[in-house]
């Protein structure tokens, strides 16, 4: 790689298969090395609860129908319904990782793309859900996965990115709809990138697949009408509850603009001050295709936001759909060594920032004082956010539901019953 090469998004040093293979091993230890002595050995959270009854009674659920199958799968394997859960979790959260890296290989200097994946790894929300079920690092993968064939295919095309972002983005799908519809706007832009056999080629893969996960659905719904009856029921209780429809505009937007806000500092920390400084830098376009990469990160941002502030924001696992473009904009924002205007002998200070951003972050997961029974604010805020941590993944929540974040569809783990989210 050149000197004027590292300067120029999307054509950094290419990433070789051999090298993509080694660099997931390594993040596949890492994960598994800072998960394990942290991962729950049971069920504590409602949706926990949930999913562990799920795989015990179907192959293919309604709801992230892929991510079912495959707890299943791993369940048999690991010989433990939960257990099987934890260890797909662990390697969802290697493939999210090794995503982001490659991401952020297009993007930046390859010791800063190293910094960054280790702090999103360390980031306290990202380790808890490697450490517990949930599908929510999902998101992450195909996300991650998309913006970087997205970055990559606008200055070098290769007939491969179609077709992959085709097969990832409709696994995704059943893994969790809600990636479906939030990312296929992306998936759009690379398809149209290609055009003519190519695209449609890949639209044909991915409609197959899709196809065939929502076959196997709606086979074990029992139909269409039983299909339509559960999705009304749930888009109800998730969407029109909490939306500007019933809850109004501006009592809405604040309350998920708020949560939303909560979890991405909760994955983050001080981190995200670097964010719109990365932003900025692509928006004045001082490196060819800085302007085309900023209108890819927007694009991959705006279905989410649109969604979460008019409709619903959940759990804090659904802040991991701005993972990818938020990363992005750390890595870029973060040091002097990223900043096309500095002079080429500068010292490249972002890994070493960084890697002290991650330390804090690992710090705050392995420290902070979770404590569910503290008063007001402070055991609210624990029980929604701070439970990502170690000692919040070895404490049992109490049967309440924090008040200062309850919104109208919530639910009492145990009194009102658990949904799937």
């Amino acid at each position: 790689m050149d000197g004027n090469s590292e300067d120029r998004v999307g054509v950094c040093a290419t990433v070789t298969a051999k090298e993509a293979v080694g660099t997931f091993l390594a993040i596949l230890a890492f994960v598994v090395a800072t998960r394990l002595p942290v991962m729950r050995t049971e069920p504590f959270d409602s949706d926990e609860f949930i999913l562990v009854d799920l795989v015990g009674k179907c192959w293919f659920n309604i709801y992230h129908t892929v991510f079912i199958a495959a707890g299943r799968l791993a369940g048999v394997l690991a010989g433990d319904r939960y257990l099987g859960f934890i260890y797909l979790d662990m390697l969802t959260s290697a493939t999210a990782l090794t995503a982001a890296w490659w991401l952020l290989r297009a993007l930046v200097r390859p010791a800063t793309a190293v910094a960054a994946t280790l702090m999103l790894g360390l980031g306290p929300l990202f380790w808890a859900y490697g450490a517990m079920a949930g599908s929510y690092t999902g998101i992450a993968t195909v996300g991650a996965f998309l913006l970087g064939v997205a970055v990559r295919t606008w200055h070098d095309p290769k007939p491969w990115h179609p077709i992959a972002s085709a097969a990832v983005l409709a696994l995704g799908t059943g893994y969790r709809h809600d990636i479906g519809t939030l990312w296929l706007p992306l998936f759009l832009v690379i398809v149209w990138r290609h055009r003519w056999l190519h695209a449609a080629r890949a639209l044909a893969l991915f409609t197959v697949l899709n196809l065939t996960w929502i076959g196997l659905m709606l086979y074990e719904a029992g139909g269409w009408t039983n299909y339509r009856a559960a999705t009304r029921e749930f888009a109800y209780n998730a969407g029109y509850l909490n939306s500007v429809w019933n809850l109004g505009l501006v009592d809405s937007t604040l309350r998920s603009g708020v949560k939303l806000g909560m979890a991405l500092t909760w994955t983050f920390g001080l981190a995200l001050v670097f964010a719109p400084r990365g932003m900025l830098r692509l928006v004045r376009g001082a490196r060819p295709g800085d302007r085309l990469v900023a209108a890819l990160v927007a694009l991959s941002i705006l279905p989410a936001l649109g969604l979460h502030l008019l409709i619903h924001f959940g759990v804090p696992g659904y802040s991991f759909h701005y993972v990818p473009a938020l990363v992005a904009l750390i890595a870029l924002g973060v040091g002097r060594a990223t900043d096309p205007t500095a002079a080429t002998t500068a010292p490249d200070r972002a890994p070493a920032r960084l890697a002290a951003l991650a330390a804090v972050l690992a710090a705050v997961f392995l420290f902070y004082p979770t404590d569910f029974n503290a008063p007001g604010f402070r055991g609210d805020f624990d029980l929604s956010f701070a439970r990502h941590t170690r000692i919040g993944l070895a404490a049992r929540p109490p049967m309440r539901a924090p008040t200062a974040w309850r919104t109208s569809n919530s639910r009492t783990p145990g009194l009102d019953g658990p949904g799937l989210r």
